[in-house]
């Protein structure tokens, strides 16, 4: 009940952090330091997650869904049996043959506005530089990876949605492709339903990518809040090492330890107010903690002794 009183104290307390990094069990600090690791991230991580592929068509389309509309209703009535996902003996997935091809011609400007595309992964760079250069959005499908670009129809330099879906077809099933077109009463019924499972087909296609970028997220964010964690406990280490300075009698283990105990508290504000300040989600925690670290030096090291009583 005592450790528990003194962990609670430690996170508005810096003498209760000084008395539990000196003076109790150096797993209980590592214990601290590991759980606060995990809290800051939560934010960041689960911002990263939410990054669905088709949530970037959220604001606005630019077109997008009458292209996928055009290309779901050509795949119905070409006799060519093209983008049937099936895996090979490699890994990788088959989705068409390179010949497959088709481009959607915008009705007021006459120009080709949208590429729909099979390659290899061999000729997909000579593709999307010919698209690039032609100033045409894109949707380029290789046996294991979905690369969309779309532009802003008003600003054909200007690229709206970015995408290189590595893995793409891990959760699509075979022939969803070919069978994303819904035909509807109208042709706008058709167009919104189709988009439908368009918006699907895309959010399945960058899953993989997605995981792979909030675990690399996770990874390195972890890694710097430790280091910034080991750096607080060099700092608080250095900072007593005055001739005259009372803390002097601190090891580098001890400051360490010190430094791990007043990591709680800016861990839970991280999680409280990443969510608030998404944007600073995965800065929250290195700026919270060097408030915390250097209140504490001021506040309970200073180097009259009058702070914390060291014994």
């Amino acid at each position: 009940m005592k450790n528990v009183k003194l962990f609670l104290k430690s996170l508005f307390s810096n003498n209760a952090a000084i008395d539990g990094g000196r003076k109790k069990p150096w797993y209980a600090a590592i214990i601290i330091f590991l759980l606060s690791i995990i809290v800051s991230v939560v934010p960041s991580t689960v911002m990263e997650l939410k990054k669905h592929g088709d949530k970037y068509f959220e604001t606005t389309t630019y077109g997008a869904i009458e292209a996928t509309t055009e290309f779901s209703e050509y795949l119905a009535t070409t006799d060519k049996k093209v983008f049937t996902i099936k895996k090979t003996q490699n890994g990788n997935y088959l989705v068409g043959d390179e010949s497959i091809s088709f481009e959607r011609t915008n009705a007021k400007t006459k120009k080709v506005d949208y590429v729909f595309r099979y390659s290899s992964n061999d000729n997909v760079e000579k593709y999307m530089k010919v698209y690039d250069k032609q100033q045409v959005s894109f949707f380029i499908f290789t046996p294991d990876t979905v690369y969309i670009k779309v532009l802003d129809p008003n600003d054909t330099k200007t690229s709206k949605v970015s995408l290189a879906c590595t893995n793409a077809y891990k959760n699509v099933e075979t022939n969803q492709i070919r069978e994303a077109l819904v035909e509807g009463k109208t042709k706008t019924v058709t167009a919104q339903k189709t988009w439908e499972n368009w918006k699907v087909l895309i959010k399945n296609f960058f899953n993989q990518t997605r995981l792979r970028a909030a675990g690399l997220q996770l990874a390195i964010i972890s890694a710097v809040n430790t280091g910034i964690v080991l750096i607080m406990g060099f700092m608080i280490w250095v900072l007593t090492r005055g001739k005259n300075n009372p803390y002097r009698l601190f090891s580098i283990w001890e400051s360490f330890k010190i430094s791990f105990w007043t990591c709680p508290s800016p861990a839970i504000l991280t999680i409280a107010l990443g969510f608030l300040i998404s944007r600073f989600a995965s800065t929250l925690f290195p700026l919270l903690l060097g408030v915390r670290v250097m209140w504490l030096t001021m506040k309970s090291l200073r180097p009259d002794g009058s702070g914390y009583a060291a014994n």
